[in-house]
């Protein structure tokens, strides 16, 4: 049914919107013209009931397909902009039509209302004069019509206790469904899921030779890597340079991998913890949801959880490389200009919630050659819609109406300097018997 008081039709509606339209208060706003247009068109059209902040977001305000309300409030900041200038509209300029469009506030309907003029004081008390003198009506009328408005209230009031229940059941899930599906227990809302993220050993330049961690002696900086300091227009001023040892930062490539799977999580409304490698505790992955990013080489936890898989990372002596590989596969990464990597793979491991925990957690390795966007690329496949898909009708050929408890993908990327900018399916395996870490 169209919102409106009763009178107004179709043409009163459109007559009223190209007007606000055509104005000068809304000349100069497209993204407030876009906005206006696509909620009226759809009243227009009778599907008013459909408007929603993702479909605003996506048709009006040329948002991409993966819009999250969660982390983005720009519909409800444009709605909020649209009713300020609305009221502006009507107030500073003349109108010619009956109707004016309000959009009510916790709604993306648009509201079409008269726009006819009070009575004159006089007219309100001869109305008010006519309404006194009247014959009052019978008690057994109003006996008869005050049940009724009763069980009118009544249904209103159980309307909108329904509504308030169904309302969040009814807007559109931020999550593809085959992406939620693919996560599962991982992205419940409500959850909790650790982020353990690789850090490779690094040695770091300080000038301060006591700013070294507790038992770790810094060295003096070689000086054929003084040379190179200075190359990348760092501040030196001749200070002696000393290396010390850490643990303590992630490579580009896993930072932006874990970027994807909080952002992923945050949408979801699952609580989660990142930390780095070096500073996770093992009690703390208990009756936890679980993630890990990075390489074997320099994450702990992925070599050991790789370490009973199928494919694994290991260095290839032949190749100079690291490789994915099953012992009888190798994808090996190639290398362009400047010996930087133009091609490398990434490995996805997707494992059950191990025996002892009363809680069905999975645990999600995302891998890749060590210091390449491997796990970016892995992370960018299992979260595209478009890749889930064809990765489930791949399991569904092999007999698998359910997403298997456990498996492998490996998939392939380009690579431009240190960030993926694709990814791309390779092969798979599923683990009939999934196995015990221990």
């Amino acid at each position: 049914m169209a919102l409106g008081e009763p009178g107004v039709g179709r043409e009163e509606k459109q007559l009223a919107c190209e007007a606000a339209l055509k104005s000068r208060t809304f000349a100069r706003s497209e993204q407030l013209q876009g906005f206006l247009r696509y909620i009226c068109e759809m009243e227009l059209a009778g599907r008013g009931a459909e408007i929603s902040e993702y479909s605003i977001a996506t048709v009006a305000l040329n948002r991409k397909s993966d819009y999250a309300p969660g982390e983005d409030s720009s519909v409800r900041s444009r709605a909020h902009a649209l009713r300020r200038k609305l009221q502006e509209y009507y107030e500073s300029e003349p109108q010619e039509g009956d109707w004016r469009i309000e959009l009510p506030k916790g709604s993306y309907r648009p509201l079409f209302v008269s726009r006819s003029p009070l009575l004159p004081e006089v007219r309100q008390a001869e109305i008010r004069q006519a309404e006194l003198e009247a014959p009052r009506p019978r008690r057994q009328a109003v006996s008869r019509v005050r049940p009724f408005l009763l069980g009118a209230a009544a249904a209103t009031a159980l309307a909108a206790i329904l509504f308030a229940l169904l309302g969040s059941r009814l807007r559109p899930d931020p999550i593809d469904a085959v992406v939620r599906e693919a996560w599962g227990p991982t992205v419940a809302a409500g959850g909790d899921v650790l982020i353990v993220v690789g850090c490779p050993p690094l040695a770091r330049f300080t000038r301060n030779s006591k700013s070294a961690p507790p038992k770790t002696a810094p060295l003096p900086a070689p000086a054929e890597l003084l040379d190179w300091y200075q190359d990348q227009n760092l501040e030196h001023r001749g200070v002696p340079l000393f290396l010390f040892p850490t643990r303590n930062y992630p490579v580009f490539a896993d930072a932006l991998a874990t970027a994807a799977v909080t952002s992923l999580l945050t949408t979801s409304g699952t609580g989660f913890q990142a930390t780095p490698e070096p500073f996770v505790q093992l009690m703390a992955i208990h009756e936890r949801g679980l993630v890990v990013i990075g390489a074997p080489a320099y994450t702990g936890l992925a070599a050991r959880l790789l370490k009973v898989m199928p494919y694994s990372i290991r260095f290839d002596e032949a190749m100079s490389d690291e490789v994915i590989t099953d012992g009888r596969s190798v994808f090996a990464p190639t290398r362009a200009v400047a010996n930087r990597f133009s091609t490398v793979y990434g490995l996805i491991t997707v494992l059950p919630s191990q025996p002892g925990r009363s809680r069905p957690e999975r645990t999600l390795i995302f891998s890749g050659i060590t210091g390449s966007p491997g796990a970016q690329a892995a992370i960018q496949f299992f979260t595209s819609p478009t890749a889930m898909r064809d990765l489930r009708a791949r399991f569904r050929k092999e007999g698998y109406t359910q997403w298997p408890a456990a498996y492998q993908v490996v998939v392939r990327c380009g690579v431009d300097r240190e960030e993926a900018i694709n990814s791309v399916y390779e092969t798979h395996r599923i683990l009939a018997k999934p196995p015990v870490i221990e």
